[in-house]
C-alpha cells in the first residue's frame, strides 16, 4: 500500500513537468515574431544613412561613415553589407573592434548587428515602420 500514494506523486510530478513543458513551448512559439516572408532589412547610421531592402534580396552595399578621428578609419568609416538567400552579414569594415565582422549573419525578425565605431545599425524587422529611430 505504501507504493499506491508515491506511484500517484510520481504521476502527478509527471503531469506538472508536461504542462510546464507546454507553456514553455506556448511561450516561446509566441514570443519569436512569425513573418510572411516579407521581412524587411535596414541598415541606418547616426548621421542619417538610410536604406530598407527586402530580406529576401540580393544586394551588397558599401555604408560610409564619418570617420573617428584616429586608426584607419580616422578620415572615414566603411562597412560593406551583403544580403543573400535570406541572410544579412557584415563582410568587410574598417573599424577598429571588428565585432560587426565578426557577428555571425542574421536572418530572423528582431536581430541585429551593431557597428559602435560607425554608428551604424542593420536590423530585420517584420515591417519597415517596426524599425528603431536613429537621430
Amino acid at each position: 500500500m505504501a507504493d499506491r500514494p508515491r506511484r500517484r506523486a510520481d504521476l502527478i510530478l509527471i503531469a506538472v513537468l508536461l504542462g510546464a513543458a507546454l507553456v514553455w513551448l506556448v511561450a516561446t512559439r509566441l514570443a519569436v515574431p512569425q513573418t510572411d516572408g516579407a521581412a524587411v532589412v535596414v541598415c541606418q547610421t547616426q548621421d542619417g544613412f538610410y536604406r530598407a531592402d527586402a530580406l529576401d534580396s540580393a544586394a551588397t552595399y558599401t555604408v560610409q561613415t564619418p570617420g573617428t578621428g584616429r586608426g584607419a578609419d580616422a578620415q572615414a568609416g566603411e562597412n560593406t553589407v551583403r544580403i543573400e538567400h535570406g541572410t544579412v552579414d557584415v563582410t568587410c569594415a574598417n573599424c577598429s573592434n571588428q565585432v560587426c565582422v565578426e557577428h555571425d549573419p542574421i536572418s530572423q525578425v528582431g536581430e541585429e548587428i551593431v557597428c559602435l565605431p560607425h554608428g551604424m545599425v542593420i536590423e530585420i524587422v517584420a515591417s519597415e515602420d517596426d524599425a528603431t529611430k536613429l537621430g
